[in-house]
């Protein structure tokens, strides 16, 4: 072996160096990667269930199927959903609340007993294609929700406001009622 000999034996020790690396990285299950790099939350936590339906009829009628729930080191419920997509902070804030109340008042027997945590985690991205990003979302409670089951009860049976004061809701037809509505004048605001 010459002296020079060496550098090109050392470039070529590196580019099998890289090679392997890159085929090791390849290899590796980028969703285990996204697992490993989750919240400080979630240390020690287990998942105790996966895309478990779920349902309630009391205080409200609600089903769903939470993605992921966590029993953390602390002994509360934690729960993650997933999303692919851009977020959508109240939808996602509001599908959490629905998994939380479900969870508080339902009678499976491995949340029994055990307190749901105040808020949720989204898990944002695509594991191995997108960055994947963690945002905790706090959830809303038992009265809040009940509000909201209740207006969407309202709009389901046709229930909604005939009157409103911004032009910008009733520019023309109020899609709801199929007519002009009969409180905008915008001339003036309309109280309710």
């Amino acid at each position: 072996m010459t002296s020079e000999s060496i550098p090109w034996l050392a470039l070529g020790l590196l580019c099998i160096c890289l090679v392997l690396l890159a085929f090791i990285q390849g290899r590796r299950d980028p969703y285990a990667d996204a697992e490993g790099r989750r919240p400080n939350v979630l240390a020690g936590a287990r998942v105790i269930a996966v895309g478990q339906a779920l349902s309630i009829n009391e205080p409200f009628a609600l089903h769903g199927e939470p993605d992921t729930i966590y029993l953390t080191a602390r002994g509360t419920i934690l729960i993650r959903e997933d999303k692919t997509g851009f977020p959508h902070a109240l939808a996602e804030q509001i599908q959490l609340s629905v998994y939380g109340a479900l969870i508080r008042h339902g009678d499976h027997p491995e949340f029994a007993g055990r307190q749901v945590e105040t808020y949720g985690l989204v898990r944002y991205g695509i594991p191995g294609k997108t960055k994947v990003r963690w945002v905790k979302v706090p959830l809303l409670n038992d009265q809040q929700l009940g509000a909201l089951v209740q207006r969407y009860r309202q709009l389901g049976g046709a229930i909604a406001p005939t009157r409103t004061g911004d032009a910008g809701m009733c520019s023309a037809r109020c899609s709801h009622l199929g007519k002009r509505c009969p409180g905008h004048d915008p001339l003036r605001t309309v109280s309710r």
